[in-house]
């Protein structure tokens, strides 16, 4: 796959699963045509978001609904689908563990360093995902192969199926094109999941 796209497919997942934010709530129609255009097999899930677009168009209300959303599936209360790596691989699931500490030295062994006053964890779902990206962009595939064998994927086979479980809105087609793009990438072929 052309690294541009990749990178921007990247970034467009990543964009998603930070905190909602106006940016993303009144593009989401915009992302949508990218997977649609890149990504083969995702039909349904395209489906599903475009009936929520309809639904719920760009502005405030979308936003909010995007917020009711995240919430209760990667911030508070019985968290559904916890956003780092850490949780889903150390014995005691806590955040910040060795995941997250081995994740930040790939970065730093790459060029990339986590900025001062970052919100989010090294091993957070959409950081792992924009440092794809940014491996995509400049062109390293052999460091983006590695990181995706060792990190990236093995945290989606835990996450994703979460995160669709919940049947959220946006969150959950998401998870499920995220899925089969992994899936395309590693089968090198057509969508079978």
């Amino acid at each position: 796959m052309d690294r541009s796209i990749s990178a921007e497919l990247y970034l467009s997942f990543a964009a998603v699963f930070y905190r909602p934010n106006p940016e993303v709530a009144n593009h989401l129609e915009e992302l949508i045509d990218l997977w649609a255009e890149a990504i083969p097999g995702i039909d349904r899930s395209i489906q599903k978001l475009n009936a929520f677009c309809d639904q719920i168009p760009p502005g405030e209300q979308r936003l909010n609904t995007l917020w009711e959303h995240y919430i209760p599936l990667f911030e508070t209360g019985a968290v559904e689908a916890p956003p780092y790596a850490s949780v889903y691989f150390e014995k005691d699931g806590l955040v910040l563990g060795q995941e997250a500490v081995k994740v930040k030295q790939v970065y730093t062994t790459c060029g990339f360093g986590m900025g001062e006053g970052k919100e989010e964890l090294p091993d957070h779902l959409a950081v792992e995902l924009e440092f794809c990206a940014l491996l995509a962009r400049d062109g390293k595939e052999k460091a983006l192969e590695d990181f995706e064998r060792n990190y990236l994927n093995p945290f989606l086979k835990r996450i994703l199926p979460r995160i669709k479980n919940t049947g959220r809105p946006v969150y959950a087609a998401v998870a499920a094109i995220l899925g089969c793009r992994q899936l395309n990438l590693l089968k090198e072929g057509d969508c079978v999941g």
